[in-house]
């Protein structure tokens, strides 16, 4: 799978033991990767990274669509400061900044969240095979 994610512009971090870098995930629209090799062989942490990122750059649009199934009747219920706002208008707020890949493939996605949790993050962990399993406010 051709995800093109650039290895080669991700710099190791010795300190924390990961790779990182921008890619370009959708046309001139660069995110922050992160890829945490923990103690598995890097050269295969590397392609389960790049299928993962693969699997994650085609599915961006239903995990906003699950994200929103999710959070929006907490947005509307909590967060909202007197407005309601529809799913399609939730989906448009968001936008993913940033991916940790760990080393057996599974991932934590990170997206702006259009301040409708006045600025806090959305974390969305998928599993090796790009499965959407939670999506849950940080920060």
């Amino acid at each position: 799978m051709n995800s093109g994610l650039n290895f080669d512009g991700l710099v190791y971090d010795k300190e924390r033991g990961n790779y990182h870098g921008k890619v370009e995930i959708a046309t001139d629209y660069f995110i922050d990767v992160t890829i945490s090799p923990e103690s598995y062989d890097k050269e295969l942490v590397f392609k389960l990274a790049e299928n993962t990122f693969g699997k994650i750059r085609i599915k961006n649009e239903s995990y906003k669509e699950k994200i929103a199934g999710d959070l929006l009747k907490l947005h509307n219920e909590v967060w909202n400061e007197g407005k309601i706002i529809s799913k399609d208008e939730f989906k448009k707020r968001i936008n993913i900044q940033g991916i940790l890949i760990f080393g057996e493939g599974n991932a934590e996605l990170y997206y702006d969240d259009g301040d409708l949790f006045w600025g806090h993050t959305i974390v969305v962990d998928v599993d090796e095979n790009g499965l959407y399993q939670e999506a849950q406010i940080y920060g």
